[in-house]
């Protein structure tokens, strides 16, 4: 999955992390016609000198190596990774031009992959969470609950979880080899899946009205198209005359900040929804409602895959006594990252900048957001993505009838004042 040549030069990481010096003495750098100088620090001298360096690795990498040579921007690309594996940010990454356009696409529901929803690693590897109908890797026999632990024969292990949810994706036509662990009635087997990339299309955001006019709504990842599919559930569950409202936000890994204060904002009385601070708001700055919230008993569904922008929502809900949260202990994933760009390259750096607090001010990094109503799905469903369960199994939810009996409840004590 090219992530192996990354490690070609992430030895340049290293060294230019500690080659760095500073010096006040300045020399005089003449050019070969002795007719223009220009005057350098000795500390801007050596950033020459170790640019220099990463150039001259370069060629040698070119001229020597044995295995396959990356092209000059796979490596400059793979020095700069090298060197935010340096600084420990779990999430930082580097995007080419190209892989960032990609991002933005995948993000916004549209793009070039294999159809899958991924978990954080954890000690069995990356969990499929969903496997999106009629796309790629629906097709080659990938099944939800099935574990990822190499991609194209790499660990995943060895690699963070950008690093591999990158290496998922590619253009149209290229093939990846996904190594599964899979788990059946008869024990653990592992398989190795050929899948072709492939356009994917994907919803965000999914509704019903049930019996008692309660709404459902449904919020896979939080994306500015999620924002104009949730404004279009809530005008139509509106029009059919909804009485109450329930959130499932159950495997939902984040997205964007923005996305999810919007939707917020649509739900909240005048109200904090988030505040945020760090590197890019030395100050903080907090996340508003604007006073129009929606009216109706609110109930939303999380467990321990709701991560980040789904953590900003459920905190926001609980701690403004909007609604209650039901279900089991979220993911705590409470840091935010900024993506900068890198005018050299056109490249973008992504990198935690910020963290948030809740409206109470309480930070839920490693911590996640603790349920009103604590309620763990039946054995049988366990395993199961949203989507079958949602589809098939409504009946053995109990996450959800819990969220149903309460804001169908509190609707009905409102009818009576």
């Amino acid at each position: 999955m090219k992530l192996s040549k990354r490690r070609v030069i992430y030895l340049i990481a290293i060294v230019l992390i500690t080659a760095m010096l500073s010096a006040t003495v300045t020399i005089l750098i003449t050019n070969a016609t002795k007719e223009n100088e220009v005057v350098l620090s000795v500390e801007e001298y050596e950033e020459l000198k170790e640019a220099d360096m990463i150039n001259e690795i370069m060629d040698r990498v070119s001229q020597l190596f044995i295995g396959e040579v990356p092209t000059r921007e796979e490596l400059l690309s793979a020095a700069a990774n090298g060197i935010l594996t340096g600084i420990g940010d779990e999430y930082a990454q580097y995007f080419t031009k190209a892989e960032y356009e990609e991002y933005l696409s995948k993000l916004n529901g549209e793009y070039s992959g294999l159809g899958i929803l991924v978990s954080q690693l954890d000690e069995k590897g990356m969990e499929i969470l969903d496997v999106y109908e009629g796309n790629p890797a629906a097709n080659a026999g990938v099944q939800i609950g099935d574990y990822i632990t190499a991609v194209d024969g790499e660990s995943v292990f060895e690699h963070t979880h950008e690093e591999v949810t990158t290496a998922l994706d590619g253009e149209v036509g290229s093939t990846v080899k996904l190594t599964i662990l899979r788990t059946d009635g008869d024990g653990q087997e592992t398989l190795d899946i050929e899948v072709t990339r492939d356009v994917v299309n994907i919803k965000r955001v999914y509704s019903s009205l049930y019996n008692e006019r309660t709404g459902y709504i449904r919020i896979t990842t939080f994306s500015q198209n999620s924002v104009t599919e949730f404004e279009e559930a809530i005008r139509n569950l509106k029009e059919r005359g909804m009485k109450s409202l329930v959130i499932d936000l159950r495997d939902n890994p984040g997205g964007n900040l923005n996305a999810v204060v919007d939707i917020a904002d649509m739900l909240l009385p005048a109200c904090d929804i988030v505040t945020v601070e760090g590197k890019t708001e030395e100050n903080g700055h907090v996340y508003k409602s604007d006073g129009t919230s929606l009216g109706v008993p609110i109930a939303v569904i999380v467990n321990e895959n709701s991560a980040s922008a789904s953590e900003i929502l459920a905190a926001a809900i609980q701690e403004n006594d909007a609604g209650i949260v039901v279900g089991t202990q979220t993911y705590g994933k409470g840091v935010v990252q900024t993506f900068i760009s890198v005018d050299s390259s056109q490249g973008w750096l992504k990198l935690t900048t910020d963290q948030y607090l809740t409206p109470n001010g309480n930070d839920i990094h490693k911590v996640g957001v603790t349920p009103d109503i604590v309620v763990e799905l039946p054995d049988v469903l366990k395993g199961l993505s949203m989507t079958a369960i949602a589809k098939d199994y409504q009946a053995e939810d109990t996450q959800l009838w819990a969220a149903l009996d309460y804001v169908r409840e509190k609707a009905s004590q409102n009818v009576g004042q």
